[in-house]
């Protein structure tokens, strides 16, 4: 018999990928306002039209960074990770992950625990303090987000951090699962399936904020987080789907939106959006339309770059300039608005001090005390970006030649 010829091999998207750097200042700025809100709201009460339904359903922009960081860290280590690497690579590994928020996260609790113990020391409490045993140790571990807690204590965005965290202790067992579908089919079902994870555990246990932010947030990292993965390898195994949505990334992305609205107005968890949500991830790694360009550009890219610090330290910021901040303090819509300018002005400052001061050069310190692990890109993604990002003119989109 003549040989059949065999199926071509899909081209996955290698590289830097603009766009899903920039998504993420976007992404982050959906959960600082979601954070925000009950203040915004208590200083001008008009604002709760806008404020309240990101508050109550603006979290799924979470789900959205699990799938991210599912789709980008399978392309970068899909190879690494295809079978055992080895302890001293696995370490690596983690070891560059840390890199990148562990820092601005040591100083922020290092922060908070200096104003906790100098405000108790002065017969007065911080916000969300939390106590310095189990909670603060829970803090330094990175296991404040694998469940069993009562409530979010010291910085409580840290939970999808540990929760991510864990998903990178498994990977090694994760990835080498996730390649075995070979077939488009395959990969949609998984996609699916993982999607599902969140959704099964949630509709038997609750959908409330306490179960899912900090009661028992790991199903609804990992469902997240594999979606991301199958969604990359689906770009491996076929070329088809994902240029079909890259063509279509705009029009995805609306009724992405929509799905989110539709279920907020019909009482639903905004997870059940996720599906449609997440396919915006592969349809913006296709680099095509309008809405790629846009979060290409040097400024939304920069953006990408400051979001990391952006969430570790404007919740800190948001309570301990809630003390002086305040309906009482900026009474009326004109000073009122004035104090949530002020607010957001303030989170954006120290995102940047943050960022110029801890995570840049704490990041290159430690990157540079180890070697490269076996298999990873060959340069780290926050270099490229970093290099990107300083080559690219304002409002350019890096690589696009301008």
């Amino acid at each position: 018999m003549p040989e059949q010829p065999r199926p071509a091999v899909a081209k996955a998207p290698t590289g830097l990928i603009p766009s899903l750097v920039g998504i993420r200042g976007y992404l982050s700025l959906v959960v600082v306002a979601v954070h925000l809100a009950p203040f915004a709201v208590a200083m001008v009460p008009v604002t709760a039209s806008f404020f309240l339904p990101v508050w109550h359903h603006g979290y799924v922009a979470l789900d959205l960074f699990f799938v991210l960081s599912g789709f980008v860290i399978s392309s970068g280590y899909a190879r690494t990770f295809a079978r055992w690497p080895g302890r001293a690579t696995f370490g690596k590994f983690l070891w560059a992950r840390l890199s990148r928020f562990y820092p601005v996260h040591l100083a922020v609790l290092a922060a908070m625990v200096t104003a906790v113990l100098v405000s108790r020391a002065v017969g007065r409490e911080i916000p969300h303090g939390g106590n310095l045993t189990w909670d603060l140790f829970r803090q330094l571990t990175l296991t404040s987000g694998w469940g069993g807690a009562h409530s979010l204590t010291w910085n409580g965005p840290v939970w999808s951090l540990s929760a991510e965290w864990a998903c990178y202790l498994v990977l090694p067992v994760l990835l080498p699962l996730v390649q075995r579908l070979r077939s488009t089919a395959a990969c949609v079902v998984g996609y699916l399936v993982a999607c599902a994870i969140p959704l099964v555990v949630y509709s038997i246990i609750g959908f409330d904020d306490g179960t899912i932010t900090y009661g028992m947030p790991l199903p609804r990292a990992f469902g997240a987080f594999l979606a991301g993965a199958a969604l990359y390898q689906l770009t491996t195994v076929s070329d088809r789907v994902p240029a079909w949505l890259g063509r279509a990334t705009g029009p995805l992305a609306v009724v992405a939106f929509v799905a989110i609205v539709v279920a907020a107005t019909l009482g639903h968890s905004t997870l059940f959006a996720l599906p449609l949500v997440g396919l915006v991830v592969p349809a913006l790694a296709q680099r095509r339309g309008l809405l790629d360009h846009a979060l290409s550009t040097r400024t939304s890219m920069i953006g990408g770059e400051y979001s990391v610090a952006l969430f570790l330290v404007h919740v800190p910021w948001i309570l301990a300039a809630s003390l002086l901040i305040n309906p009482r303090t900026f009474p009326g819509p004109v000073l009122g608005t004035l104090g949530i300018v002020l607010l957001v002005l303030g989170a954006f400052v120290l995102a940047w001090l943050a960022y110029v001061l801890v995570e840049r050069p704490a990041q290159k310190w430690m990157r540079r005390l180890v070697r490269r692990a076996p298999g990873a890109p060959a340069k780290p993604v926050e270099e490229r970006v970093e290099s990107a990002v300083e080559q690219a003119p304002a409002g350019a989109r890096p690589g696009d030649g301008r």
